[in-house]
């Protein structure tokens, strides 16, 4: 490593401030004696005695330290770059002063992590003072240079930005990144390490204006995750490498969005999240995977993605949905909160939706479940369908089975509840037919959150009468993978071992098909 080299990382050390131990460590023998000169000047024979005997401590515990570290240096340099990832820059820092081994190998971190964290300064809130954002800016501007011509695989910034005072110095501190062929960025335009659904409450002339066309030198960049700000499309543009990109907690005029997409030639999958939308989107381009959650204003989205594959969505209102142009979607999951949206779902919703659609997951929370409807529109292409209730009240569970007889080619089907409060041994209201649809291609049923009411068993006794070729029921207290947690207390069968024997033999019983297999468990 030369001089030149070694002067700059020296320099990156000292900027971030308050270790005034590294300091003491990488003073050069010309300073320490200037130092010592002016020091004696200063003070009597006894306190320079004292300072001497310091310096001794110091060296023999420094000596005991290294020794301590053998072991540790021994491991070759990509193992400790992996252990140096998971550390935060400041006390990545610190261990330059373990051993010679470890002095420079902080620069060799394919992951840097920058926050207010490094200076001891922690802010609840998601913003602070512009003293701290100038020192910020400062202080990970200078660092980078350390590792210009180096490689740096993903690079984390969680930092608010006045854009009216920063906006020069952040390009500067972008133009450095774009040097360091990062495939991973995260910006964060807050003090959180988390941006959260309030941040997008914030006043409008709290969020930083980010520009995409500082990026226009970022030729390996595969990754991009915003938070917290305003995306400023580039007209000409080109983001050729990009294949992810997340918004969280971004402020999206009209027509925004769709610029970006227009920029990202080859994006697989488009993640937005706790965003401001405009009423109505378009989502086309090469996309394979889109992800809405959370998000507020949007009332009407057209997808026109003829690569898109997978489509899921969790809004608070009913949004409504036009497939354009979607000739491989195969993959669904929605949720709409509010009383309108079982009967959309199940209503109008089935009729825009592609033959191809064969897996649709619908969630329904609180008093959704309510207005679950009677009758619905038919599925006809429908291979696997999950229903997920959450947090419901007072739901008879036996009141899906209309919409499973929507859906006549179904394979599999998965149930599972979460906190429904019925009472046990009631019975169900809602009485499924004597005589059920016949489903010839039903092989696999799990219900997770089963507990054994009377409802439940209702439930599973007029699947096993419909489906002539069903291999396994399956009914867990549990959650069933990969969904939320179904139950979090204890065995429920562990004092009634029983009962849950005469429900599988009682379910077993009713099925229809040969080859059934029941388990409770």
């Amino acid at each position: 490593m030369d001089r030149d080299y070694q002067g700059r990382v020296i320099l990156g050390l000292l900027a971030l401030g308050g270790i005034d131990f590294l300091r003491k460590r990488l003073l050069s023998k010309e300073e320490e004696k200037a130092s010592t000169n002016v020091h004696e000047a200063k003070v009597d024979y006894a306190s320079q005695l004292q300072v001497d005997e310091a310096k001794v401590d110091y060296a023999s515990q420094l000596q005991v330290h290294e020794a301590k570290m053998d072991y540790a240096s021994q491991l070759p340099d990509d193992v400790l770059s992996s252990i140096l990832s998971r550390m935060t820059i400041k006390d990545v820092v610190k261990t330059s002063i373990l051993s010679t081994r470890w002095r420079y190998l902080f620069a060799s971190m394919p992951t840097l992590r920058f926050s207010l964290d490094m200076f001891g300064v922690k802010y609840l809130g998601p913003i602070c003072p512009p003293y701290d954002q100038k020192k910020f800016l400062e202080v990970v501007n200078q660092f980078l240079q350390l590792y210009l011509g180096r490689k740096v695989v993903e690079l984390e910034m969680h930092m608010f930005i006045e854009r009216h005072l920063f906006s020069r110095k952040f390009a500067q501190l972008m133009h450095s990144i774009s040097k360091l062929d990062v495939e991973r960025l995260h910006l964060n335009f807050t003090c959180e390490k988390t941006p959260t659904s309030q941040d997008i409450d914030l006043p409008h002339d709290a969020f930083f204006e980010f520009s995409l066309e500082l990026l226009s030198q970022a030729s390996s960049l595969k990754s991009l995750f915003l938070s917290v700000c305003i995306v400023r499309p580039s007209v000409g543009l080109r983001l050729n490498s990009l294949k992810t990109l997340s918004l969280t907690g971004v402020l999206l005029e009209t027509g925004q969005l769709e610029d970006i997409l227009f920029s990202c030639l080859n994006l697989n999958q488009l993640v937005i999240k706790y965003c401001k939308l405009p009423h109505k989107l378009c989502i086309s381009g090469t996309v394979t995977s889109v992800i809405f959650a959370d998000c507020g204003g949007l009332e009407e989205i057209d997808l026109q993605a003829t690569k898109l594959s997978g489509f899921e969505c969790f809004f608070d209102e009913k949004v409504r949905f036009y497939f354009s142009s979607v000739p491989v979607l195969e993959r669904i999951k929605i949720s709409l909160r509010g009383d309108a949206s079982m009967p959309y779902i199940f209503g109008e919703f089935p009729m825009s939706l592609p033959a191809q659609v064969k897996s649709l997951i619908v969630t329904a929370c609180y008093t959704q479940v309510t207005h679950f409807p009677t009758e619905t529109q038919i599925f006809r292409d429908l291979r696997m369908l999950a229903l997920l209730l959450e947090s419901t009240y007072d739901f008879d569970i036996v009141k899906v089975f209309p919409i499973l007889d929507a859906c006549p080619v179904l394979q599999y089907l998965d149930i599972l509840q979460h906190k429904t409060y019925r009472q046990n041994g009631r019975g169900s209201h809602t009485k499924p037919p004597l005589s059920p649809t016949i489903h010839t291609e039903l092989k696999e049923v799990r219900f997770g959150g089963f507990h054994g009411t009377k409802e439940e068993t209702e439930l599973a006794i007029y699947i096993l009468r419909s489906a002539t070729v069903l291999d396994q029921m399956f009914l867990s207290q549990y959650s069933i993978n990969p969904y939320f947690k179904a139950y979090y207390g204890h065995d429920i069968w562990e004092e009634r071992e029983r009962e849950r024997i005469s429900i599988q033999q009682q379910l077993f019983e009713q099925a229809i098909s040969s080859n059934a297999v029941v388990i409770v468990q």
